[in-house]
């Protein structure tokens, strides 16, 4: 019985881990600027030239900054 709950517990804590990780994954954007460049997809510029996120890439990034402003105002 013990070792059925010990199991279950580890299987747990592994599925919480792999959950974090995916949850963590960094856009084509956050990727270039840690390496100190500029991205160089086509929507991310077009976007850029806009002054605008790429929706496409970011989509989480674009709905923050439209939250934060209707918070100001």
């Amino acid at each position: 019985m013990k070792l059925i709950k010990l199991m279950v517990v580890g299987l747990f804590a592994c599925a919480l881990m792999v959950g974090t990780s995916f949850a963590q994954e960094k856009s084509c954007c956050d990727k270039a600027k840690a390496e100190g460049k500029e991205c160089t997809h086509k929507c991310c510029t077009d976007a850029k030239k806009d002054g605008k996120t790429c929706e496409k890439c970011n989509p989480k990034k674009e709905g923050k900054k439209d939250e934060k402003k209707e918070e100001k105002k």
